[in-house]
C-alpha cells in the first residue's frame, strides 16, 4: 500500500491540517507566552514543519507492523522507541534551526524552558498521526475484504448457476438415449430421426451454453427442437400451441430456463395419459415483467411418476440466484390443467 498522504492529492489536506495547527500554535505563543507575532509565527512554522515531515515517516512504522495480538508488546516497544527518537531529533533540529534564525536573549530563555512542553506536544502529535494511520489501514483492509467477499459471492453464484444448468442437458440426454434405445428394435427409422434431431438440439444448446441470458425468440426455437425430438416418440399425441406477442421476442430470459417446464409437462401429461395432450405456451409483457406461462393437461387420478425433482426446483433456484427474488415462479392446478408461470424482470420497458 502506498503512503496515504503522498498519493493522488491527499498531501493537500495533510498540509492544510498542519498549517491550521501551526496557526493555532503561533496564536498561543503570541497570546500566552509574550512573544511578538513575527517570532511566534517563525517558531510555530519551523516546529510544526519538522513534525509534519516526521509525521510522514511515522507511516512506515505503522505500515510494516503486524496486528497480531501476540506481537502487541513488540508493537508497543516499537512505537515508544520511534516516538522517543523522533521527538528528540525533532526538538534538537528545531533548536538548531530556530537559534540560527532568531538571536534574542529573552527568546533563548523561553526556548530552554519550553523544551518539556514541546516534548509532550511531540508525543501528542505522534499519537494522533499514528492513530490516523491505523484508521486508514483499518478502512483499507475493510474495503479490501468487502471487495473480496463480493467477488467470492459472485463466483459462488456463478458456480451455482452453472451447476444448475449442467443438470438440465444430462437429464434430458439420459431420457432421449433411453427412448432411442427402445426405438432401435421396434422402429429403426424413428430412432435414426431422433438421433439426427438430438444432434441438432445439442449443437444449438452447446453453442449457447456460455450465454447466461437468451432472447425469447431463441429460447422458443430451442424448445421447438426439443419438442421435435419428443414428437418422434409420441407422434400426434403431443400437440403444442403458442401465443406470443411481438413485443416479447427480443426480451431476455435465462438460457434453457423453459426446457424443465416442458419436460415436466411431458412427464406429467403424456406419460400419465393415453390420449392427446396439448401444451400451451404464452408470453406477454406486464410493465417491467416478462410473463411466460406453460400449461398442460393432466389426469388428476393418474399415479404420478416419481423423479429427482430437478425441473421446477431447478427453475426456482436459478431465477432466485439471477434476480435475487424468490417469488418468480407460480404453480397452479385447475380443472385438470397444470400451469407454471414465470415472471422474468426486464431492465427496461423495451429490452
Amino acid at each position: 500500500m502506498q503512503h496515504p498522504f503522498l498519493k493522488n492529492r491527499n498531501f493537500i489536506p495533510y498540509l492544510g491540517t498542519w498549517l491550521l495547527v501551526a496557526f493555532v500554535f503561533g496564536f498561543a505563543l503570541y497570546n500566552f507566552y509574550g512573544l511578538d507575532w513575527q517570532t511566534a509565527l517563525l517558531d510555530s512554522l519551523v516546529f510544526n514543519a519538522l513534525f509534519m515531515g516526521l509525521g510522514l515517516a511515522y507511516w512506515f512504522n505503522v505500515r510494516y507492523s503486524t496486528f497480531d495480538k501476540s506481537q502487541l508488546v513488540n508493537q508497543l516497544v516499537s512505537h515508544l522507541a520511534a516516538a522517543a527518537i523522533s521527538i528528540v531529533v525533532g526538538v534538537v533540529v528545531f533548536k538548531f534551526i530556530i537559534l540560527s534564525l532568531i538571536h534574542d536573549e529573552f527568546y533563548e530563555e523561553f526556548l530552554t524552558s519550553s523544551v518539556p512542553l514541546r516534548g509532550a506536544l511531540g508525543v501528542l502529535y505522534y499519537a494522533i498521526v499514528v492513530l490516523i494511520y491505523y484508521l486508514i489501514l483499518y478502512y483499507d483492509d475493510l474495503n479490501t475484504r468487502s471487495k473480496q467477499q463480493a467477488q467470492l459471492e459472485t463466483m459462488l453464484k456463478s458456480s451455482e448457476l452453472e451447476m444448475l444448468k449442467s443438470q438440465i442437458n444430462p437429464h434430458f440426454i439420459f431420457n432421449s438415449l433411453n427412448s432411442i434405445s427402445s426405438l432401435t428394435l421396434i422402429a429403426p427409422d424413428r430412432a435414426r430421426e431422433m438421433v439426427i434431431k438430438l444432434s441438432d438440439f445439442l449443437r444449438y444448446s452447446l453453442g449457447k451454453e456460455n450465454d447466461q441470458m437468451n432472447t425469447v425468440e431463441d429460447e422458443i426455437n430451442n424448445i421447438m427442437l426439443y419438442l421435435d425430438i419428443e414428437r418422434v416418440r409420441f407422434g400426434e399425441r403431443l400437440r403444442v400451441e403458442k401465443e406470443l406477442s411481438d413485443e416479447v421476442k427480443h426480451n431476455k430470459l435465462p438460457n434453457l430456463i423453459l426446457q424443465p417446464l416442458f419436460e415436466n409437462a411431458i412427464k406429467h401429461g403424456i406419460y400419465e395419459s393415453l390420449g392427446e395432450i396439448t401444451i400451451q405456451l404464452k408470453a406477454w409483457r406486464e410493465g417491467s415483467l416478462l410473463k411466460i406461462q406453460v400449461s398442460n393437461e393432466y389426469d388428476p387420478e393418474a399415479v404420478s411418476r416419481k423423479g429427482k425433482g430437478i425441473g421446477l426446483k431447478n427453475v426456482r433456484e436459478r431465477l432466485a440466484l439471477i434476480y435475487g427474488v424468490n417469488q418468480l415462479v407460480e404453480v397452479s392446478k385447475t380443472d385438470g390443467i397444470f400451469t407454471v408461470r414465470l415472471d422474468i424482470p426486464q431492465t427496461t420497458a423495451d429490452s
